[in-house]
């Protein structure tokens, strides 16, 4: 992390010995940005940055940017997307200038409130409830805040009380001085005193009054009573007091600054600005190479004068009552320079942003020598350790330092590692074991195995054979106890370890499976387990870890650190505090750990290097950000240096840690509400106000957007949110920048939401939103009312219903026997026996309704067997009506003389049924009559029949067009004569099956009908008749038939 030095850090950025500050600075430019060509920045009290470019407007919180762009058809958009100059005013308005006039930021509705001028504003002054805005050429602009009412002050020839000019220039720096009710205005021809309760003026020229020298005025201030009035031919100090006028500077002047520092008074010049003590007495004059016009103040007794002309930019300074000051360079031409609280300059430029930070980098490199062999290395107290072709070097500050030789090293690419104990004395492995003093190397021992980690003191070394178990070494006698040969001690031994401490008599060793142990050493040849620390669940302070990767002692306590639990910190009698990613760690695994100093503690984890206070708790968090790039990840890879600073190795060098340049991240965001809507349960966002918020049946979910403005590691930025009456204590929401709320009972509601910045400093304040969770219609007190009212009511009924239901119950009774009769009197006017003349291959059915129809057939052979008729008829209406119809046509057709014409028939038929007269009730009806090789047929208002020819595999629809049987009583019937030949099918239906509607509310349709008759008409008569009805079993599905389906298939065999 970083380091801040206050403000006096901004004067110190900017006063490089070089002369030139662009190096300190950096381009920055947010994702999204509409422009990078920036001719403005602001920053307002919530925290957003608020940046101008000539392709729109941008706020910025350091992640997120939002674009404001004009649309001529959106009268709440920016009038303009050129953006001159953001003002906030102190109610935090954010007031923006573009080319077509001045508009007003709507927070609560994130939009704008435009005020148009018939010319660029180039000028914009706050003066309490109202704003003073200059134009290029059409007057001044005075705003009410409250009213939002304007008033135009320019200049009428025919008024003398009008202002002395209506143009403005961009040459003029602060040409309007406004106090209580009046102004001060300079234009460009002359000096005006404008009263804002008259609205009028009084003007002063060059030729009339001694106040002004040029007739362009450039700045107007007033300082004590006493009015500064700038111009090219120098100040005029004009006192209101007594009237009294001098000039008190003669060269030409574009700004009058009061610096607020014991009444000294800036003057900004060309090539030179001047420096007046509260009389008007020159102090100083400052010499420069290009014109100055913008002051800006840095706190404290700092300023810097700058323009938008140049690079050049002169730092001022008060020390001790005298002023210094210092020349340096911008990185760009500045279009407006900004300081932020957090001592940030911003340089808006038409280059892009620039950003020169208030923080320092505490990490520096150290790049180490290239070596074409593996190195080895390990870690001591203050240093890193490492072994390169038999030469040991230690790490320092600056770079390695060779401390000492190995003479007779053993093969260098078997080695797999090395440790040195306190005394220096160097231990190194691979399957062996090699001490070296004095520059000799001997083999200590030679072990079963590859070892994977060492720890020693002057009495004895332990040694880890990898997934095997652990073996000590004697140093004095050189005796080795393998603790894997002894059953009884191996049990309390686990199969390697990732890493080990041992001090006189005790060892500590951590396993990357089976957690820690602790053991008493007195005894190598026979050691005893005094802990082995594993998690209770009754006891929130147990060693809660199975996978040790690191250990440190630290003032007599031990810091265990973990593959995925954090950092244990034992605190004796078998408790431990535990520091995790809760407390504030990058990361829960812990790679190597380092004492910086009693309470302060170093650790690398796999996401950076942190700095702990496990005293106080307090974590800082050090990453890229810092300079940190890819890290060497062991047990010895961190170390902590004499005065507590850090050294962590890294491929090529080693990174050198300054613990006092850590900036600690102590600004306190403000966070704020950006938006709110409503969820429905399609997932579909509807944006709703900020006020008046209601979650309903349809729209259950309500998504919180919020933000809180940083620019020191916006990313790390964490929320947290609370619902007054529903949670006990914060829900953590960690980067996460919106909430959502569902699941609530019916009630009123207030949801509390805070941040805590990169160091985990609470927000200074806690935003908060009323909502309002809506029962559904049927979930409400009147729904309940009514409830209570209908079962009342149906009780009452239910009385009355027993009663007519009892009465009722007989005649349904008495109707559903009448129905089952129709419908059995129905299925009785069918035929009982299919015919087999000439050679006919006959199938019939009825596939009746939920309620009795009027469908009919019936054949009639001829004694002479040399014809058949064929009848099919569907008789209007249902139940007994229309069982009345097929009886009174069956009737008919047994007193109709033999052998004639179909059509003759139904003429006969037609007859009969009009002078029996059942009212609007019709037969429709279907005659054909088979001969050895032809057919004749009739039809009065039935459906088509079908005619499939076997020579052809065709299907003829024959229909023949007429009003039903009863409809008029000398209605003449058509007749049709054609071939009927060997495999040769005649299909009849009612429509009952073409007109058959399914779920979707579709019909089935005549043509899926007659496909079905052309695909099945090669098949005997049943098997047609069975395909036209799984037709239309599948078309309804699981739905039954509205209406009788009836089919008779003829086929001539």
């Amino acid at each position: 992390m970083r380091v801040a030095h206050s403000r006096a850090y901004v004067f110190l950025l900017l006063s490089v010995v070089t002369g030139a500050i662009g190096q300190n600075f950096e381009k920055t430019t947010p994702p999204g940005i509409t422009s990078e060509r920036i001719l403005s920045v602001a920053r307002d009290s919530l925290g957003y940055m608020w940046l101008g470019t000539d392709e729109g407007l941008n706020r910025f919180d350091g992640i997120r940017i939002t674009n404001y762009r004009s649309n001529i058809f959106d009268t709440t958009t920016i009038s303009s997307n050129r953006i001159w100059d953001i003002f906030v005013d102190n109610k935090n308005n954010v007031w923006v200038l573009n080319d077509r006039g001045v508009d007003l930021y709507n927070r609560a509705n994130n939009n704008f409130i435009r005020f148009k001028t018939s010319s660029r504003p180039l000028h914009l002054s706050d003066i309490g409830d109202s704003l003073v805005v200059t134009t290029w050429q059409s007057g001044m602009l005075v705003i009410d805040k409250e009213t939002m009412s304007t008033s135009l002050f320019s200049f009428d020839p025919l008024d003398p009380m009008s202002i002395s000019s209506s143009r403005f220039s961009q040459a003029q720096t602060t040409p309007v001085y406004a106090k209580k009710n009046m102004a001060w205005v300079g234009t460009t021809n002359g000096l005006n005193s404008i009263s804002f309760s008259t609205k009028s003026a009084k003007r002063f020229y060059k030729e009339k009054s001694e106040l002004v020298q040029r007739d362009t005025i450039l700045a107007v201030l007033e300082v004590e009573n006493e009015l500064l009035i700038g111009s090219s031919a120098g100040v005029v100090a004009h006192n209101e007091k007594n009237r009294e006028t001098k000039q008190v500077i003669s060269h030409h002047v574009n700004a009058i600054v009061n610096t607020h520092q014991d009444g000294t008074i800036m003057a900004l010049g060309k090539h030179r600005s001047t420096l007046l003590d509260k009389d008007k007495n020159t102090l100083n004059t400052i010499k420069h190479n290009t014109p100055k016009t913008e002051a800006l103040y840095l706190g404290g007794n700092q300023y810097i004068l700058w323009s938008k002309e140049d690079f050049e930019i002169i730092m001022i300074e008060q020390e001790n009552d005298h002023w210094t000051w210092e020349t340096g360079l911008s990185p760009v031409i500045p279009e407006k320079i900004l300081v932020d609280p957090e001592s940030n300059i911003w340089i808006a430029s038409k280059e892009g942003l620039f950003i020169g930070s208030n923080t320092e980098t505490p990490t520096v490199f150290v790049k180490h020598n290239n070596h074409k062999s593996k190195t080895l290395f390990t870690k001591r107290a203050n240093n890193h350790l490492i072994y390169i072709e038999g030469d040991v070097f230690e790490t320092r500050k600056s770079g390695l330092n060779k401390i000492y030789q190995i003479n007779d090293p053993p093969i260098k690419d078997d080695l797999m590692g090395m440790f040195v104990t306190p005394a220096g004395v160097t231990f190194l492995f691979n399957k062996n074991i090699y001490h070296t003093s004095s520059g000799k190397t001997q083999k200590l021992a030679t072990l079963n195995g590859d070892i994977n980690t060492v720890s020693a003191n002057q009495n004895y070394l332990l040694a880890s054979i990898k997934n095997s178990g652990i073996v000590a070494i004697s140093l004095s006698s050189r005796e080795i106890y393998d603790y894997r040969e002894n059953r009884l001690i191996m049990k309390d031994f686990p199969t390697g370890a990732s890493s080990i401490y041992i001090d006189s008599t005790s060892a500590w060793i951590g396993s990357e499976e089976s957690g820690l142990y602790e053991y008493d050493m007195s005894r190598l040849e026979k050691p005893k387990l005094v802990k082995h620390y594993v998690y209770n669940s009754d006891d929130p302070q147990s060693f809660a870890s199975s996978s040790v990767s690191c250990l440190q002692p630290q003032n007599g306590r031990m810091f265990v650190g973990t593959n995925g639990d954090g950092i244990f910190h034992h605190l004796g009698n078998e408790k431990f505090d535990r520091i995790t990613f809760e407390n504030g760690l990058p990361s829960n695994n812990i790679i190597s750990l380092a004492p910086s100093s009693d309470s302060l503690l170093w650790a690398l984890t796999k996401e950076g290097v942190s700095l702990i206070n496990h005293i106080s708790g307090e974590v800082k968090n050090l990453s890229k950000e810092e300079g940190l790039e890819t890290l060497v990840e062991s047990q010895s890879s961190l170390v902590s240096t004499p005065n507590g600073n850090a050294m962590v190795l890294a491929p090529g060098g080693h990174y050198y840690i300054d613990k006092e340049l850590i900036y600690i991240n102590e600004h306190d965001e403000f966070i704020s509400i950006e938006s709110v809507s409503l969820i429905d349960k399609n997932n579909k966002k509807y944006p709703t106000k900020k006020e008046n918020i209601k979650a309903t049946y349809a729209t259950p979910t309500i998504n919180i957007s919020f933000s809180s403005p940083s620019y020191h590691r916006p990313t790390e930025t964490t929320f947290s949110f609370l619902v007054d009456g529903y949670h006990d204590s914060w829900v953590d929401n960690g980067l996460k920048r919106n909430i959502e709320l569902q699941g609530f009972s019916p009630g009123t509601y207030t949801v509390q939401i805070k941040s805590y910045n990169s160091d985990g400093y609470e927000s200074r304040n806690i935003a908060s939103l009323d909502f309002q969770v809506v029962p559904p219609w049927w979930k409400t007190w009147w729904a309940y009312l009514s409830y209570i009212s209908t079962v009342l009511a149906m009780f009452a009924y239910y009385v009355k219903y027993q009663k007519e239901a009892q009465a009722k119950a007989s005649e349904e009774q008495r109707r559903e026997e009448e129905l089952e009769e129709a419908r059995q009197f129905q299925l009785d006017m069918l035929p009982k026996e299919t015919p087999d003349d000439l050679g006919l291959d006959i199938a019939a059915t009825i596939q009746t309704a939920s309620e009795v129809g009027g469908d009919y057939y019936d054949y009639f052979p001829q004694e002479d067997k040399k014809s058949l008729y064929v009848v099919v008829g569907d008789a209007t209406g249902h139940g007994m009506t229309a069982g009345m119809m097929v009886s009174i046509t069956k009737a008919g057709l047994y007193g109709i003389p033999p052998s004639i014409a179909p059509n003759d028939i139904a003429k006969r038929l037609n007859h009969v049924i009009k002078n029996i007269d059942l009212g609007w009730n019709r037969m429709a009806f279907n005659v054909a009559r088979f001969w050895e090789d032809r057919v004749e047929f009739t039809s009065a208002a039935m459906p088509p029949v079908y005619h499939y020819r076997d020579d052809t595999g065709s299907v003829d629809e024959i229909l023949i067009e007429g009003l039903p049987l009863g409809s008029f009583k000398d209605e003449t019937f058509s007749l049709v004569d054609f071939e009927f030949k060997q495999g040769d099918s005649l299909v009849f239906i009612s429509d009952g099956l073409p007109e058959a509607t399914n779920q979707t509310e579709h019909m089935l349709g005549y043509r899926a009908v007659q496909d079905c008759v052309q695909a099945n008409g090669h098949q005997n008569a049943n098997d047609q008749k069975q395909a036209l009805l799984d037709l239309g079993s599948t078309w309804l599905g699981d739905l039954r038939n509205q209406d009788d389906i009836t089919i008779v298939v003829v086929k001539k065999k």
